[in-house]
């Protein structure tokens, strides 16, 4: 069937941007090849559709059964009977033969999770198992830390399926964008002027292969989008020249930078000064703008820094306080802290540290809590470590609605960090929507350029 649809397509073409048969051929080849990789990658974004549905019902399932059952190995035997055949019934099978038939190892849940985990790269599922192994093996009331990680899967959720809406929308633009490209292009080869006809001129031919070859180019970049890994779209870099960003502006210098922008500025005020000794005012007017810049590089580059520091930070911050939020349900604030470095998200890591080190000489006071990220002065995060210092000291016994208010406005800024994160990751969507305009212009001007040759030819005549 596919191929009957790129037979007609192609002949579609051949019409409407009048190719002529040997091009004809060479798109009806290309597109029966390239049909392969677009069906490979349809294919991939619903396998990767899938993989993000079947852990979300898994989660679900997972800390439901949990709650009931309160074992882990019960739970999962409650999981598998609930999940249809296919790969993840085939791990969660895995992962129970390994509990049922190891005897020899003390974590013997811990490793037939991490069965899952190595299949399923997703950090929620990561967060569930290590919640359900702590309460196997140290026990405690459960109810708060899964009704907290039930409510961060549903918002991550929410967030996800959102944004493969957004995708699948875009993608349908593009589609459009592409269509009208060829429309426009097509167009000018109709035009009643002189009777002439440019179709049959070879560079005109093979501008119209070369543009349905670049939409087609278009059209499958576009489905890369579509097909990527919905399970760790939102995980933060793991990489370590995040943690030297916050400690290079912490250590930022205005005194030492001024002075490298003020060498840097010497040769461009010296080029000013000869073009304007010359009398060329406007390239004096351009070296001078180059002066200025260079003269203020350095406080350029370091509001640039603050911007990008401040959209990092507001990604890992949440994601920190989540771990922490869940070890306060077992564990003292302090101790919480020190536990959360395990987990702590890299370019965090320092200071987190410098927290718990400071926490360590004032263990009763506000001033580490306060201090932390101070360098960046963020109302939000001011406030949430604020209130959990107020978790800390437990006063006024509200300490549960304490920590209550703690993730309700935790969850609110993890959804709008998130949220921006992925509409960030979708911004070059919008760009290959533009692109087809770019294919179609190009043509039109080329077109245009060839239909005028020909009409001073034809006067000539």
């Amino acid at each position: 069937m596919n191929y009957i649809l790129i037979v007609f397509l192609t002949y579609v073409l051949h019409l409407l941007l009048k190719l002529n048969w040997i091009s004809t051929a060479v798109v009806l080849v290309f597109l029966m090849i390239t049909q392969y990789f677009h069906r490979r990658k349809n294919t991939g974004f619903k396998a990767e559709r899938q993989r993000f549905l079947d852990v979300s019902l898994y989660i679900d399932t997972l800390l439901y059964s949990f709650l009931k059952e309160k074992k882990i190995i019960r739970a999962f035997e409650d999981v598998k009977s609930t999940l249809e055949p296919g790969t993840m019934r085939d791990v969660v099978s895995k992962a129970i033969e390994h509990m049922m038939l190891t005897f020899d190892e003390t974590q013997v849940f811990v490793d037939a999770m991490k069965i899952i985990e190595d299949e399923y790269k997703c950090n929620r599922i990561v967060s569930v198992h290590e919640f359900m192994a702590h309460a196997e093996y140290y026990g405690g009331d459960i109810e708060e830390s899964a009704k907290i990680l039930l409510e961060d899967k549903s918002a991550w959720e929410r967030r996800v399926l959102r944004n493969i809406e957004e995708r699948q929308r875009m993608f349908k633009q593009i589609i459009l964008s592409v269509v009208m490209s060829v429309i426009i292009s097509g167009i000018i080869l109709y035009l009643p002027i002189l009777n002439m006809d440019i179709s049959s001129n070879i560079i005109v031919q093979i501008l119209a292969v070369v543009l349905v070859i670049m939409d087609d180019m278009i059209i499958l970049w576009g489905q890369k989008f579509l097909e990527t890994d919905y399970l760790s779209i939102d995980m933060l870099p793991d990489d370590e020249k995040h943690a030297k960003k916050l400690e290079e502006y912490r250590k930022y210098n205005p005194t030492k930078e001024f002075k490298t922008s003020l060498l840097m500025a010497v040769i461009p005020a010296i080029i000013t000064g000869y073009l304007l000794y010359k009398g060329r005012s406007w390239p004096a007017v351009v070296a001078m703008g180059i002066t200025l810049v260079m003269l203020n590089q350095h406080r350029i580059g370091h509001r640039l820094m603050k911007k990008n520091l401040i959209a990092e930070v507001k990604s890992a911050f949440p994601k920190w306080l989540m771990d922490l939020a869940l070890l306060i349900q077992s564990e003292n604030v302090q101790v919480a802290i020190q536990k959360s470095r395990e987990h702590v998200p890299v370019i965090l890591k320092d200071e987190v540290e410098l927290l718990v080190n400071r926490l360590e000489v004032e263990p009763e006071s506000s001033s580490p809590y306060h201090r932390f990220l101070d360098c960046l002065k963020l109302p939000e995060i001011n406030a949430a470590m604020g209130m959990l210092y107020a978790v800390s000291i437990g006063n006024s016994g509200s300490c549960g609605s304490q920590i209550d208010e703690l993730i309700t406005k935790n969850l609110e800024l993890l959804d709008v960090s998130d949220t921006a994160r992925l509409k960030d990751k979708t911004a070059g969507m919008y760009l290959l929507f533009l692109a087809p305009v770019i294919t179609a212009s190009f043509k039109l001007i080329v077109d245009m350029a060839v239909f005028l040759l020909s009409f001073l030819a034809y006067k000539v005549g």
